[in-house]
């Protein structure tokens, strides 16, 4: 629960969401967990499922391929709607500064992801990436 409320766990609650926890990021995981004598009881508990959960990871995301992309006016309009509705819900600049933390430390990263993009490279975002990390570092 501390991932969504900030709340009191108890030990055995915090046990049991643990296994919950790996559970979910077996599933997730692209590589294949080899099971053995010295394997935590917590991976064995669930160990069998795992391959059916992987298959309905699998299908999730094949779905989501599947679906028809959405234009950049439609998206645009459906941002736009959700800014509005929540308009007074929202620290603006306090979700600019996680999302520039975020930016910072991974910025190699993404720089070299926006810079092989071929639409990210049509509209200059590696550029305009690092003058937003020069404006924030006080360079500019």
């Amino acid at each position: 629960p501390n991932f969504v409320f900030d709340i009191y766990k108890s030990n055995t609650v915090d046990a049991c969401l643990s296994v919950i926890a790996q559970t979910f990021m077996d599933s997730c995981s692209i590589s294949d967990h080899r099971l053995g004598k010295d394997s935590p009881s917590s991976k064995l508990l669930y160990a069998k499922d795992i391959p059916q959960y992987k298959n309905w990871v699998n299908r999730y995301y094949q779905d989501i391929q599947a679906i028809p992309p959405i234009s950049d006016q439609d998206m645009n309009a459906v941002l736009a709607e959700e800014s509005r509705l929540h308009y007074n819900e929202f620290n603006t600049i306090s979700a600019l500064h996680e999302l520039y933390s975020y930016a910072n430390k991974y910025s190699e990263e993404l720089l070299g992801m926006l810079e092989v993009d071929d639409t990210a490279r049509k509209f200059k975002l590696a550029y305009k990436l690092e003058q937003v990390a020069s404006t924030m570092a006080g360079e500019v």
